[in-house]
This record gives structure tokens, sequence and C-alpha cells, in this order.
């Protein structure tokens, strides 16, 4: 079933600007700008969802060095809008305002341990009003930037400008340090994109690129966060980079320190008890030659970053016959690696300083690119890879900036990033029907150039704590999914409620990952149904979203999500009553359906089925902290 189709708005157009030695310019073309530099544009249109794409290639074809470019801004544009409602010192902004929306990223990892409160703002919506200040008359304007040169470290590099019900939505393709601008003007709002750091002159011959920019119009009308994830999912996303792979993983995870002997074990009970998950995720403490690694927490496990070779005393077989126990349970290998950040007492570090910038392998230098590239290589053959899991546990900006010469500031974050597009690019080509699962982190390396590669499955390192707050994990899908469809979620807990709060577009369990986890603690019928239920609802999370209950940490409020398949005319509905909720009972309008549709509906708790109206589905949970899962199909 298609909802009726909107008037589209005006179809974005590139724009950009630069300082080129004393001379600014701004165009929205390729141009020769002089005999030392060519700027070439590349850029996509997407009529049916009113949006483009572009990026800028500088190129100096000359036997001479260029002048020095300068605040270089990627996407330099207005989006266009009605004249603003006059705002007065003393008044209060209100929605349908004129504001920019932006999304945190990532907050410092200490605070997952000490603070839910402050953990669970990550990928939370912040709207940004453009009201007169005091002290500062004439426009008003917002800067953001992502912290370092991880980009969606602190913040996330997705924004909404937004009138009345119309607008942009603006994303930064760029995995490095990027900022952005808003600033109001009396036609709309200027937008200025680009990468954080880039002052620099081009060698002869040279070649470049920075940035992505991609923008997506809206008018009144039209649903501007579901209208983004389509496009995400057409055509900024792994699935339509390879339309034969997964939408998603659907993992189990071991923590790499175990031995050989106690994972297959541990693989094998998985099978008896009927568990068909479909990724055995092997997670760090692998390798090197630690003489303790059976737990994340203690041991010297960590200073053998960088050196990938399987620990011989854990894993004799070289983790051969732990990949043959999963392939008969249905499972493929996902691997856990960092290959950018090498520890200084590893044997890698030792023999190849020349590769390194302080911890970071650059992959501006072919050598040491090429280096990862086969080795991820070797293992995916070898162990038969359903998924490399990458992870990135530092911020390379200062490792970066030590790599530039002398006006040339940025142009060593401009190789490296561009270094990973290329292995990545190499690692697809290769084996076409392997996922990558981007991890840094958790979550902060989230861009439209690393969704068209990989899976963003560990979208937070929350999700490492073994005593989680589900709730936490509420708020960040009610934040995360507006925008983005395809991410994960991954869970140590074994009770319903646990783990249907990780349900998303990818999900991952972990309740017996570890040495110390005792098997008996684990509801392995808690475990059972929700794996069963989760692969039959799963296809319904890259859709449409909708978000009924409370989008915070508030363990008074209901968390209630719809994933609507449009299409089909059907989707499901997941209800959580939370810890401290007094209400027992909760009504929901559902959306995307016509008003007034009756709805098949069934209770995958109860097996209860009805029809009822979409306008008014009664969600009843007599006990706190608990959930349930309602599939409904348009009659």
């Amino acid at each position: 079933m298609k909802n009726n189709a909107q008037c589209a708005p005006v179809l974005p157009k590139a724009g950009f600007s630069f300082t080129y030695g004393d001379r600014a310019v701004h165009c929205t073309a390729s141009m020769q700008v002089d005999a030392h530099l060519n700027v070439t544009v590349e850029a996509a249109e997407y009529p049916e969802f009113s949006a483009t794409e572009w990026v800028l290639w500088f190129e100096n074809p000359s036997s001479e060095r260029s002048e020095i470019l300068s605040d270089i801004r990627d996407g330099d544009f207005t989006v266009p809008l009605p004249p603003a409602q006059e705002k007065f010192m003393g008044d209060i902004s209100l929605p349908g305002d004129r504001a920019v929306i932006s999304m945190n990223g990532c907050v410092p990892g200490i605070d997952y341990s000490v603070d839910d409160t402050s953990s669970a703002t990550e990928f939370a919506a912040a709207a940004h009003y453009f009201h007169p200040r005091r002290g500062k008359p004439g426009s008003v304007s917002f800067d953001f930037a992502n912290a370092g040169a991880r980009s969606s470290d602190g913040q996330m590099p997705f924004f909404e400008v937004t009138q009345g019900g119309q607008g942009a939505i603006v994303a930064i393709g760029w995995t490095g340090g990027w900022r952005a601008k808003f600033t109001d003007a009396a036609d709309g709002v200027r937008v200025e994109a680009g990468l954080a750091k880039a002052r620099f002159f081009l060698e002869p011959g040279e070649k470049v690129r920075t940035s992505r920019i991609l923008v997506m119009n809206y008018s009144q009308g039209e649903d501007a966060s579901n209208k983004f994830r389509r496009l995400v999912r057409k055509h900024f996303s792994h699935v339509a980079s390879r339309p034969s792979v997964r939408e998603g993983l659907l993992a189990y995870e071991l923590w790499g320190g175990l031995t050989s002997e106690e994972m297959i074990r541990r693989v094998k009970t998985l099978k008896a008890k009927g568990l068909a998950y479909e990724d055995l995720w092997i997670d760090a403490g692998w390798y090197g030659d630690s003489k303790k690694c059976d737990d994340a927490y203690t041991g010297d496990w960590w200073s053998w970053t960088g050196d990938w070779t399987p620990n011989k005393r854990v894993h004799p077989d070289g983790l051969a016959d732990v990949a043959a126990t999963a392939k008969d349970a249905g499972m493929g290998m996902m691997l856990w690696f960092e290959p950018e950040r090498v520890v200084g007492s590893s044997n890698f570090a030792k023999e190849h300083a020349d590769l390194l910038s302080g911890a970071l392998l650059y992959y501006g230098n072919e050598k040491g690119r090429v280096h990862v590239r086969e080795t991820i290589s070797d293992y995916a053959r070898r162990l038969g890879f359903s998924c490399y899991r990458q992870d990135f546990n530092y911020d390379p900006a200062g490792d970066l900036a030590k790599l530039d010469p002398p006006d040339r500031e940025g142009i060593a974050e401009i190789r490296h990033i561009n270094g990973l597009y290329r292995l990545w690019d190499e690692l697809l080509d290769r084996f076409p029907e392997m996922l990558i699962d981007n991890c840094a982190s958790g979550g902060r390396r989230f861009d439209i150039e690393t969704l068209r590669r990989s899976v963003a499955f560990f979208r937070s390192d929350y999700q490492c704590g073994f005593n989680l707050n589900p709730e936490v994990l509420q708020a960040h899908n009610a934040g995360i999914s507006r925008l983005l469809p395809y991410n994960g979620c991954t869970v140590k807990l074994s009770d319903v409620y646990s783990l249907r709060s990780a349900y998303s577009a990818s999900h991952g369990v972990a309740y017996w990952n570890a040495i110390f986890q005792d098997e008996k603690a684990v509801d392995w019928a808690a475990a059972k149904k929700c794996c069963d239920e989760y692969r039959r609802i799963r296809r319904f999370f890259p859709c449409d979203f909708y978000n009924h209950g409370s989008a915070t940490l508030d363990p008074t409020a209901w968390a209630i999500w719809q994933y609507h398949d449009p299409e089909a005319g059907e989707g499901v509905v997941l209800a959580f009553r939370r810890a401290e909720s007094p209400s027992s009972r909760a009504s929901v309008a559902l959306k995307g359906l016509p008003p007034g549709a009756g709805i098949d509906v069934e209770n995958l708790d109860s097996g209860e089925k009805a029809t009822v109206s979409a306008d008014a589905l009664e969600i009843s949970l007599p006990e706190r902290r608990t959930s349930t899962v309602l599939i409904y199909r348009c009659q």
C-alpha cells in the first residue's frame, strides 16, 4: 500500500566556495581556476527524493605547485525558506519556527560506566532556533563540529534546516574532522560545510578529494525523516551498493581470549538449543602472545594490538576449528580487528615504525594500507568471513597533524581517509558477500561515506556493559532511527525486556560471551523466543520509523516504536512499559496508514489475533518493566 505522493520540492543544486591565494571563489560547477588548479564537481541527482549529492576534486595539472587553498566549504548554499516570523527579545521559540536540528554524537567513554543520563543523550535531536540574541543584532548563526577526526564523535554529521514544515536535511560525508555553519538570512538559511582543517597547496600533478555533501529538500506535508530514511536505504547504504547482501547482522558474541575449546563448546550449546544466529562474533583478545586474555578487563591482551596472529596458547589451530564449528551451526565468522591503531609494545610497532605516526598506521602510505588489506583478506579466505569487524579506539587527529608538511595543513587526513575508503572498497570487491561492521569506540564513524560501505552495527560502547540499563538502548534507538534505517545494537542480558530493547536492523547478543558469565544464569527460553521472534520481524526495521513514546531516559514513560512497510501496508509495533511507569495501558494512532483503516493485529506474546482501527491501537502491559510485540496488516 503506497501513500499518496506529495508535490516534490525544488531539486537542490551544488554550491561550494574556497579561498585560493587571496582570491575568494564561490561556484556551482566544475571550473579551471588558473593554470595550476582545476576543480571538478562530481554530482548525482535523486529526483524521487528531491536530493542531490556532490563531491569536489582539486587537481594541479601543471608542473609547478599551486597557490594555497583554504576556507574550503564543500557545501556553500542557501536552503530557501519563507520569510521568518519576527521574534523579539523575550519571546519563546516554538516548533515550526526557523531552526536547525542537530543530532548528538557519542559522549566521552567514561560516561558509560558512571552516567546513564549522559549516555542516553547519544543520537538525540536538539533544536537550535534562529532567535535574536541579546547584544548580537543581525543574523544568527550556529557552528558545529565533531570532536577530533572521527566523524560522529560528539556530533553526528546530519542536520535538518526547517521552518513551518518545510526545509532540507543536510549530511556531510567525511570520516575525519568536519565543520558546519548555519546562518540566518532573509531568504532562508545559509549552509557552509566542509573539512575542519584544510589549508594547503597542491604539488604538481596532485589530485585530492574533500567531503561529500548530500542535501534533500522537503515541502509541507512531507514526512522528512522517513523520506531521508528511504533515500539512505536506496542510495546511501551497504544494501544500495550491493543489493545481494543481507540487510543486517544477527550476531552472537564470544570474547576473543576464550580458548578455542571453550568457544566450540558454547557454539555447540547454541546449536543444541536451537538458537539460529547468523554470525559468530569473535571480539578482541584473540591475537598476540598474551599470557592472560580470558576477559576484557584484566590481562595484557590489549598490548598486542597490531600483531594480527592468533594467540597459540588459546587458539592452537588458529581459529580454523572454531570457524568449522560455527559453519556447522549455520554461522559465518565475524572477527574483530583494529588495524589503524598499533600499540607501541607490539612486534609490528617495533618492526615497522616507518609506517606509523604515533599509534596510527597511516593509510596515506600505500605499503601500510596494502599490509592491512592483505592481512584481512587472508583471514577472510581462510576462516570464511560473513563480516569483517573493524574497530578504531582513539582519535587520530594529533598523529595526522604531525604528518602535515609546512603549508599543507589537513593533507595527511585527506590521504588517510581516502585510503580508508579505498581499503574498504577493495575488500568489498574481493569479498562481495561480506559485510563490514563499522565500529570506532562504538558509533564514532557514522557518515554517508561509511554507511555506503558498512553496517553501523555497534552504535555505542554503552553496549559493552554487562549490567546496562535497557532503557538507555531504547533512547538511543528512538534518536538514531529518526534518520538512519541501518544501525545495530547488542545486549549482554538475556531477559525478554533487554533483548527486545536491542532490536534494530542489526542485532547482537552477548549473554554468555565472557569466561566469568555463568551458563546457568542465561534465560535460554527468553533467548530462544527472542532469536526466533527477531528473525520473523527483522525485515521491518529498515522500513519507515515512527516514535510514539519517550525518546529520552524517563523511567516513568513508555517507549513505543512503529516500523511500517508502506508498500505492503504492514508493520510491527514494539512497546515497553518502563520500570517506574504508573500506566498499564497505552493507545496509539498508527501512522503511514489511511485514516480509519482497519488492521489485523497479532500479539507475539499471547498469540491473540484481533481486527481493530489503526487510529486506536490499544496496548496493555499490566506489569512494569515488560514489553510486547504486535504485528499488523492493513485489511
